[in-house]
């Protein structure tokens, strides 16, 4: 029996590789107590992270296997966590809202320890997707009227000591909903990563805003003390005469991209230019690859594979400036309610950063040594210059290109239509796979009906079937 007092629930926590997971890591390292962890041990033990281990008492491992964010994940996480966790007397418990079932289980424990201070941090919002559409997926509703029906007299006692008039939930009732809302009731402390994450997420629970505001709290992602960048040296080799500029990150996608950047690049007339060199550490080089094959100045970015977080620390150090850019959200939300937690580790670093922003966002805000509008690649343009000239590069006489985006435009129009006529091309072919595969089943089927009906009837001929697909040569 572990002495702690203070139990941490995080589904994903290292060694898993997953970004909240580390972030709860980070905060337990600053905060510097020993805490108990409960977290699952199904996934895949990757990340190099001993640094944590000396704040940590005991480790509680429970075995789910289910599809995330899926009611049967949620409750099974609550069956095989309050088994391991029921019978312990904990002051305080923790949970963070990736997976949304680690407020599910730190709500069940509140139920049954109603004297434990609950603290429950958002990392983004659970019931908006990126699109800032409501989650409505058929794997995530709940409909478990005896649950409800427990629930809703857990509101209706908090209701009359609050003298309140929270609403009852109904039955079925959808699970994101229902993360956000009864963490908002029945945690005693509410983190939020931003202000604009928290107003967007409030958005939705209007009736609660005045509720959750009085025990909510912004605290930005952790950053560690400088040591924790040197416990892992990376190999990383750098020309110093370059201006090297490294973005860390993981999948290169549409909503999170370096177009601006790019265009802005290429449309540089500076006789210093080739000076700036690009290191992309990426999991899919496959899309950037398709993106970067036309520019002429694609030998000037480095496509690598993403470090161990320790390693990833060391490296920070190593380059000039460190990349970091926003989600694309458009015309979703009033205004971006992401904030990159890769910022936080930047910071620690002791490196210039450039942050490529959208209007409003938390990014936009920050201060950082360069700054530019995602949308407008002539300030990502006026970027470059003021970096060249930083670094002792200078060239007066340097100019735009002013028909390159257009230019570029039209490239990356005929890129993606080759992609989609290969795509066409891809899918007719295997569409003509399928007819074969289909008629020749329906050939086997057919002589192993013939067969069954001869050998019932005793012929004196047997008719061999076509041998199993599977074994087709």
């Amino acid at each position: 029996m572990s002495d702690s007092n203070r139990l941490i629930v995080s589904f994903k926590f290292p060694p898993d590789d997953d970004i909240s997971g580390i972030v709860v890591a980070k905060r337990i390292i600053v905060d510097g107590s020993r805490v108990d962890v409960l977290q699952n041990g199904m996934d895949d033990e990757s990340a190099y992270f001993e640094a944590v281990d000396e704040f940590i008492n005991e480790r509680l491992y429970t075995s789910v296997d289910a599809k995330r964010d899926s009611v049967d994940c949620i409750f099974d996480y609550i069956a095989q966590g309050m088994d391991l966790i029921d019978d312990r007397e904990y002051g305080e418990i923790y949970s963070r809202s990736w997976y949304m079932s680690n407020h599910y289980l730190a709500l069940e424990y509140k139920f049954t320890h109603p004297d434990v201070k609950w603290t429950a941090e958002f990392s983004d919002p659970v019931l908006l997707n990126m699109k800032g559409n409501v989650k409505n997926y058929k794997s995530a509703v709940l409909d478990r009227p005896e649950y409800i029906d427990k629930v809703n007299s857990r509101i209706s006692h908090l209701n009359e000591s609050q003298n309140a008039d929270f609403k009852l939930l109904d039955n079925p009732n959808n699970t994101f909903y229902m993360a956000e809302y009864l963490t908002f009731l029945f945690a005693d402390r509410i983190i939020f990563t931003n202000e604009n994450q928290r107003d967007i997420i409030l958005k939705s629970h209007e009736e609660l805003r005045d509720y959750v505001m009085e025990k909510s709290e912004i605290i930005p992602h952790p950053t560690l003390d400088s040591k924790y960048y040197q416990l892992r040296q990376s190999d990383m080799e750098l020309d110093e005469n370059d201006i090297n500029i490294a973005y860390f990150g993981g999948f290169y996608y549409i909503l999170r991209h370096f177009e601006s950047l790019f265009y802005a690049y290429e449309s540089l007339n500076h006789k210093h230019k080739d000076r700036i060199r690009f290191h992309l550490f990426l999991n899919d080089d496959e899309f950037i690859n398709i993106l970067i094959e036309p520019l002429e100045f694609k030998d000037n970015i480095i496509i690598r594979k993403p470090l161990e977080y320790f390693e990833f620390l060391n490296a920070t150090t190593k380059f000039d400036i460190l990349l970091v850019n926003d989600t694309v959200t458009g015309e979703s939300f009033e205004f971006n309610p992401y904030l990159p937690s890769k910022i936080s580790d930047y910071k620690g670093s002791g490196r210039d950063i450039w942050a490529i922003y959208e209007d409003k966002s938390t990014l936009s805000k920050l201060d950082v040594r360069y700054k530019s509008d995602l949308s407008d690649y002539n300030q990502s343009r006026d970027v470059l210059v003021d970096i060249l000239k930083d670094y002792g590069y200078d060239d007066e006489d340097y100019s735009f290109d002013d028909e390159y985006y257009a230019k570029r435009i039209t490239d990356l129009n005929k890129i993606i239509k080759a992609e989609f006529d290969a795509k066409n091309r891809l899918e007719a072919k295997n569409a003509g796979l399928t007819k074969q595969i289909k008629k020749l089943k329906e050939q086997n089927k057919r002589l192993e009906d013939e067969n069954a009906s001869m050998q019932s009837s005793n012929s004196w001929k047997i008719t061999k079937p076509l041998r199993s697909l599977k074994n087709r040569k």
